[in-house]
C-alpha cells in the first residue's frame, strides 16, 4: 500500500477528484468522531482506482497532491453469501471488504435458507450492506469500491471459476475466483449436484460467517501475493 494512503488521518470517497466535496455524513465523521485538526492528511478516492491527497480544513478538504491511479485487478475476486441470522451478515460484508474481495453477492434464498426477507425489506437491507461496505473500504484505505449485488440466484453466478464451499471439495484455489457460501443448514443435495465445482475450507465445520472470511482470505492470499 502507498504510504500516503496508509498514513492518512482519514480516507473518503468523492464523486469528483478535481473538486472533492464531502458528504454531510463524512464531514460529521471527520470533524466529530475523528476530531481531525486543520492540516491533517485526508485521502480522497473516486472508488474506481483514482485517488489524491488532500488536507482537512474546517468542514472541507483542500487539494494537496496530484491524482494517482492504481491498476485494476487482473482477476476479480468474489464471495457469494447466503444471509445469516441477526447482524452476522453485516459483519461478513465488513470483513470481506477489509480482506480485499472485489465483489460481494448476496444470495437469494436457497433450499435450506433460514433468512428470507419480505419483498418490501430487500432494498432497505441492501442499502445497509452498501453503507457497511463503503465504511469498511474507507477504514481499510481501498481505492476501488467493492461491487455489492443482490439478491442473486445461485444459477446466475455462472460456471467459470465458481466453486461452492463444501467439506471434501476438490477444486484448487488457482481454479477459483468466486466462492459460494451456503446458509446455516448447508447446501442441498440438488444444489451440490448442479455445482460447477466445490472447494474445501479445512478440516473443521465452520459457521457460515467464518466460512466466508476463510474463503476470502484464501483467495486473496493466492491471487494477490
Amino acid at each position: 500500500m502507498n504510504p500516503l494512503l496508509r498514513d492518512s488521518a482519514a480516507h473518503v470517497f468523492v464523486a469528483d477528484l478535481a473538486a472533492p466535496q464531502l458528504s454531510p455524513d463524512d464531514v460529521h465523521h471527520l470533524k466529530k468522531v475523528l476530531r481531525l485538526r486543520d492540516g491533517e492528511s485526508v485521502t480522497c478516492s473516486d472508488g474506481k482506482g483514482r485517488w489524491r491527497v488532500c488536507s482537512w480544513l474546517s468542514d472541507s478538504v483542500t487539494l494537496n497532491g496530484d491524482i494517482q491511479t492504481e491498476p485494476s485487478p487482473t482477476t476479480r475476486l468474489r464471495v457469494a453469501v447466503a444471509p445469516v441470522k441477526g447482524d452476522r451478515t453485516d459483519f461478513v460484508v465488513e470483513k470481506l471488504v477489509e480482506i480485499g474481495v472485489d465483489d460481494i453477492a448476496i444470495l437469494a434464498p436457497l433450499e435450506r435458507s433460514v433468512v428470507r426477507w419480505a419483498h418490501d425489506k430487500v432494498a432497505h437491507v441492501m442499502d445497509r450492506y452498501q453503507r457497511i461496505a463503503t465504511a469498511a473500504a474507507m477504514q481499510s484505505r481501498r481505492v476501488f469500491l467493492p461491487e455489492l449485488t443482490g439478491p442473486v440466484s445461485l444459477a446466475s453466478l455462472g460456471g467459470g471459476q465458481v466453486a461452492l464451499a463444501e467439506p471434501g471439495g476438490s477444486a484448487e484455489w488457482g481454479q477459483v475466483a468466486t466462492v459460494v457460501i451456503g446458509p446455516e443448514g448447508g447446501f442441498s443435495e440438488k444444489e451440490l449436484a448442479a455445482a460447477p465445482a466445490t472447494i474445501d475450507l479445512g478440516p473443521n465445520i465452520l459457521r457460515a460467517e467464518t466460512a466466508a472470511i476463510v474463503a476470502a482470505a484464501q483467495m486473496v492470499a493466492h491471487w494477490r501475493r
